[in-house]
């Protein structure tokens, strides 16, 4: 039995493959690459859209495990209620935007060639809904494919990075992937402060006071250590050259921030650390 499957209008499928593209770019070092991905989650899988209700009901049917076969067939039946009381009008209007967006803000064109673990399952629960709302169901179809469906309700899953998306501004299950990411590539040559930099860095809104201010407090932090390193220096070669460290850090812009300078405000990080370490050990407080 073939069965047509558009894998671009589905939505877990497109939500699955948007978490691999954050995860891909962050490994590669590019933050600004990720940020995008995760604006076009912010921005359609808000709740109370149409796009969301079918997320969560999608969600639902691929991460429940369930211990009895009655209990499966009562969720399916469920499903079935929740999945018609959908504006159907409404759904196509919100992935179309969805695909748009993908399209032209990524641009990149193997982007639905990704391959993501339980495709089968992730066709088969789009079909369902498809079918569930259609006014000509195939009988056969969705018979054949609610027999699937109830067996994948019965298997054991393993839900550990699948967590609710409470509101788009805290996509929970993407700061996860994104923690992750950032510990297993700079963990071991990243201080806690500069991995909780970047996370920031990656979440934060190009308007965020809070992550201009903590910019500004690094900045600050950086040319008070510079000061008292000054004051203690001896050597006239070396306090030239930390009159110009202090220049440079002064010229950074607080209010436009990029890949660039946040690897700027990384370094003043460590340099602020290096020097307020050589002051102890030197016996100063």
């Amino acid at each position: 039995m073939k069965v047509k499957h558009n894998k671009k209008r589905n939505v877990g499928l497109i939500f699955a493959q948007l978490s691999q593209y954050i995860s891909e770019a962050l490994v590669e070092g590019k933050v600004q690459k990720s940020k995008k991905a995760i604006d076009i989650l912010q921005k359609h899988f808000v709740p109370g859209t149409e796009l969301f209700k079918e997320f969560r009901l999608f969600r639902a049917m691929m991460i429940t495990e369930v211990p009895s076969s009655s209990l499966a067939s009562s969720i399916i039946t469920e499903a079935k209620g929740a999945a018609r009381n959908l504006d159907i009008k409404v759904l196509t209007q919100q992935k179309s935007a969805l695909i748009k967006d993908i399209n032209y803000v990524l641009g990149e064109s193997t982007f639905y060639n990704r391959r993501v673990e339980d495709y089968k399952e992730f066709a088969t629960v789009q079909t369902l809904l498809s079918q569930w709302r259609s006014p000509n169901p195939d009988i056969v179809v969705s018979s054949k494919f609610e027999g699937e469906l109830h067996s994948y309700l019965l298997k054991e899953k393993n839900n550990k990075d699948l967590v609710d998306l409470k509101t788009p501004q805290a996509n929970r299950l993407v700061v996860e992937i994104m923690h992750k990411k950032i510990e297993e590539k700079f963990g071991a040559s990243f201080s806690q402060d500069q991995i909780d930099l970047l996370r920031e860095y990656v979440f934060s809104e190009n308007d965020s006071d809070a992550f201009r201010s903590k910019l500004a407090s690094i900045k600050k932090s950086t040319m008070n250590s510079l000061s008292e390193y000054s004051l203690m220096c001896e050597n006239k070669i070396l306090t030239n050259q930390l009159d110009e460290v202090k220049h440079s850090v002064q010229s950074l812009d607080i209010d436009n921030f990029d890949d660039d300078s946040i690897s700027k405000y990384l370094t003043l990080m460590k340099l602020t650390e290096e020097l307020t370490t050589g002051d102890e050990s030197n016996g100063r407080p």
